[in-house]
């Protein structure tokens, strides 16, 4: 799992039949101070966020296929729960 900020919506017009009906969006994965770290990645969506929320992400094989009840899943990334807030002090 890690702490990301949802950048953009992904739009598409042909895409994987997993994919039809679920929002994507692009995610920048975040140090707890806000600070960026990495390379951004796509997630999809399960809980509604919306671009500038700080949400966790994660997923691992087959959480996919068991949240959305699919046959297949090629989805590596999940949104998995929109942060309300971060308590964060530095030691």
């Amino acid at each position: 799992m890690f702490l990301a900020r949802v950048e953009k919506k992904v739009i598409s017009t042909q895409k994987h039949e997993a994919y039809n009906g679920k929002p994507l969006f692009v995610v920048q994965p975040i140090l707890p101070d806000g600070v960026s770290k990495g390379s951004e990645w796509i997630a999809m969506d399960s809980v509604g966020a919306g671009i500038g929320d700080i949400v966790i992400c994660g997923g691992a094989p087959g959480v996919a296929k068991t949240l959305f009840n699919l046959k297949t899943a090629p989805i590596r990334t999940i949104i998995m729960a929109i942060v309300d807030r971060i308590d964060y002090q530095e030691e």
